[in-house]
């Protein structure tokens, strides 16, 4: 065990010395080694764990198909300093997934923020669709080339507040910002106002993509929806966690549902399109107390099958996960059946009364 003068030279070492290879063996191996420990420790206090499936060695042609990227890790939570480190660590992810040829990479809700934040937090951090947060992750779509998808809180001009998703292209142009329609609890309708217009699809690498936020992932009639618009992949940003405080101050009494477990696999392979779900991991501190995340972000092919999802070693650790989304790689769901082109439930969608605030 050190003593304090051996903790004295260790930070003497850490603070005076660039390079702790060259040190003056003199000052003791035995506080430089544990120095050069502390240095490396330090350094690689954020790494980030790549976990990829059904791969080729280029990414998958025009239309044919798109290579995605999803991030799950723990991030700082309720401030500016969280939100400046929070996109600092957003473009290290987006080089990483450039280098591995992605398309698109995208990121849990709330991302830029952290999720667990009261109202006085969110009314503080919340910005326009326009706002630095925006402007930032359009100069880092630029910089690689590469489609983001960046959840965030939205202010508008009236002070109204939504639960915010922007879909940025490899031009840095925000293509669609969507305003979560599906608000789930007691804190959410608090914080944030329900958007009015149905989830967008978009077109990267001419793959048709479509959003939900979350909770969204669980209403079958918005899978549909996209479905009936020539949706191919489904991305939903989430922020599932386990027991958890709830807005009364109470204990919730079960954890948060596992959507991957059963409802999604079944959108996925009814509606044959990948789905795709990117959740935090680890803990956030917020004023109601600590909130541990699932962390079980996931790729679901177009017959139902998982093509990667996390593990209990992607729980403990950052993580991106890629892979290539092709639909040709992917079996059909039924020998001969089509729920799409069989379907006869034809959907005109009107969006009621969310119940605000």
């Amino acid at each position: 065990m050190l003593s304090l003068d051996g903790l004295v030279k260790v930070y003497s070492l850490l603070a005076t010395s660039n390079n702790l290879l060259t040190v003056d063996y003199a000052n003791g191996e035995y506080y430089v080694l544990i120095a050069q420990f502390f240095k490396y420790f330090i350094k690689m206090k954020n790494p980030l764990r790549i976990v990829s499936r059904n791969i080729n060695k280029n990414p998958p042609e025009f239309s044919k198909g798109v290579r995605l990227a999803l991030y799950q890790g723990e991030g700082e939570v309720g401030s500016p300093e969280a939100v400046e480190a929070n996109l600092q660590r957003l473009e290290e992810v987006v080089a990483k997934a450039h280098a591995y040829q992605s398309h698109i990479c995208a990121f849990p809700e709330k991302y830029n923020t952290g999720y667990a934040i009261n109202q006085e937090q969110c009314e503080a951090l919340a910005e326009s669709s326009d706002g630095l947060s925006i402007q930032k992750t359009q100069e880092i779509a630029r910089k690689y080339k590469m489609a983001i998808v960046l959840p965030y809180p939205e202010v508008d001009s009236s002070r109204n507040y939504y639960d915010s998703i922007a879909f940025i292209d490899a031009t840095g142009t925000v293509v669609s910002n969507y305003r979560k329609t599906h608000l789930y609890g007691a804190a959410e309708r608090r914080n944030y106002s329900c958007g009015n217009e149905l989830p967008p699809v978009n077109k990267i690498n001419g793959f048709a993509i479509g959003i939900l936020n979350c909770y969204e992932c669980e209403f079958p009639p918005l899978y549909q929806y996209l479905a009936e618009k020539g949706t191919q992949l489904v991305i939903g940003p989430t922020a599932a966690d386990n027991h958890f405080t709830l807005a009364d101050g109470t204990e919730s009494q079960v954890p948060y549902q596992d959507a991957t477990k059963h409802i999604i696999p079944a959108m996925a392979s009814i509606w044959k399109m990948f789905v795709a779900y990117v959740n935090r991991r680890g803990w956030e501190k917020v004023p109601a107390g600590w909130w541990q995340y699932q962390g079980n972000s996931g790729i679901w092919g177009p017959n139902g099958d998982s093509i990667l999802k996390s593990g209990l070693s992607e729980q403990m650790y950052d993580s991106l996960f890629i892979a290539d989304c092709l639909p040709e790689n992917h079996p059909p769901f039924s020998p001969e059946g089509n729920h799409v082109k069989d379907n006869r439930l034809t959907l005109n969608l009107e969006l009621i009364d969310g119940g605000d605030k």
